[in-house]
């Protein structure tokens, strides 16, 4: 009886053993289906990624070219920051700080514990690598950061509003670099950016309604008496010197048309000579495009056997190579527009004493002010790579041989 008993139990303990094992197996299975299933559904959108690209070649090739050009940006903005912090010394960091008032002695343990809290502030503590990581993880927008706003210093300690954020460029180190030392540089940026489109964008516009119609005098009158003054006029303005075309400007503006000297607080009478010398920059160029793409439409096959067809000159021109013309010249809009805010409205605020984005870029080059350099050429360049798709999107737009999907 007692061997029986003893049989059941053995008995029972294989079952149970059993048991555990069918159950380890449907558990395996079970997750090695929703691995399958996970599996299944990368693959599945990977494909439909790439039959969506395959389907639509422009955009897709638009797409990579924005990547690569930010991938780009950032291999730059690497090179910039550590050429940048071999010239920047700890000075640079306590530009604000008045040591005696502080009450702080030069080289003392005081001393290097406030420069590394004030380090912490503008993310430059560690190795030149670690800061480059942390500044490139502050720029990127998909990653939170924790930052202080409105910094102040009690005895060696920095204190503040702490803010998380997705996006940060840095914050001020000198004063004369246009902002409060440890304030938002992008906070500086978005009071200065309306400014400078407020210039640029009048500019721009006024450049394209003077600029594409003497383009297309100058190619329907090739090889005449006005096709030689308008080039005449756009290569002299061509060849005289950015600084010193602006300098005669401003100072033909005061002492011959009795304007003001500053832009803030003025009339139009003043505020219109620094669109005049933004257009004398960049019209030129619309001038001498326009008149590249019309006489390159003028001369093509399409349009000799339009006029052979026996087609009015007027109806050819309009229709046809006005047309194709005005399309390669649409693209070239947002670009144009992004050089002149960025680059060259620089040399006319900067006379005109206008707040826009200019004096962040001369003051913070001055001043070896890092994080004002770097986040000025990375709101530049990033507004480059977007201008430059929606080039792309304006094109297919406007032509109607050229589609997203084809």
């Amino acid at each position: 009886m007692k061997l029986d008993q003893q049989d059941l139990i053995n008995e029972e303990k294989v079952d149970k053993i059993f048991e555990e094992l069918d159950l380890m197996d449907q558990t395996s299975d079970s997750k090695k289906g929703k691995f399958d299933k996970f599996k299944y559904f990368f693959k599945k959108r990977g494909t439909n990624l790439k039959e969506f690209m395959g389907k639509s070649p422009l955009l897709s090739y638009s797409i990579k070219r924005v990547i690569y050009a930010f991938i780009t940006l950032y291999i730059a903005i690497s090179i910039i920051f550590i050429m940048l912090s071999a010239v920047t010394t700890d000075s640079a960091y306590l530009s604000d700080v008045n040591l005696d008032k502080l009450g702080i002695e030069y080289g003392s343990d005081d001393y290097f514990r406030l420069l590394n809290n004030k380090k912490k502030l503008y993310g430059a503590y560690g190795s030149v690598f670690q800061q480059l990581f942390i500044y490139l993880r502050n720029i990127t927008p998909i990653i939170p950061k924790e930052i202080i706003k409105n910094p102040s210093i009690v005895g060696t300690e920095v204190v503040g509003d702490k803010e998380t954020v997705w996006f940060y460029l840095g914050a001020f180190m000198n004063k004369a670099s246009g902002g409060v030392p440890g304030t938002s540089v992008i906070d500086a940026f978005k009071k200065s950016i309306p400014v400078s489109f407020t210039v640029g964008g009048i500019a721009v516009t006024l450049s394209y309604l003077l600029g594409v119609p003497l383009g297309i005098l100058a190619a329907k009158n090739k090889d005449k008496a006005t096709d030689s003054a308008i080039n005449g006029f756009s290569l002299v303005i061509t060849a005289i010197p950015a600084l010193v075309l602006i300098s005669l400007l401003y100072k033909m503006s005061i002492y011959g048309f009795s304007a003001n000297g500053t832009y803030s607080n003025s009339g139009l009478g003043t505020k219109i000579w620094p669109v005049i010398g933004v257009m004398l920059l960049i019209m030129p160029l619309i001038i001498v495009n326009t008149r590249r793409y019309v006489i390159d439409e003028m001369t093509s096959d399409y349009t000799k056997f339009a006029i052979s067809k026996g087609l009015s000159s007027r109806y050819v021109f309009y229709v046809h190579i006005f047309r194709n013309a005005s399309i390669r010249l649409v693209k070239t809009i947002p670009e144009v527009f992004i050089i002149t805010l960025f680059g060259s409205s620089i040399l006319v605020e900067r006379h005109w004493s206008i707040d826009g984005m200019s004096k962040f870029i001369l003051n913070g080059v001055s001043n070896k002010d890092t994080y004002v350099v770097l986040g000025y050429i990375f709101v530049s360049a990033s507004a480059g790579v977007f201008s430059s798709l929606a080039g792309d999107l304006l094109l297919a737009i406007m032509d109607p041989r050229i589609k997203l999907t084809k």
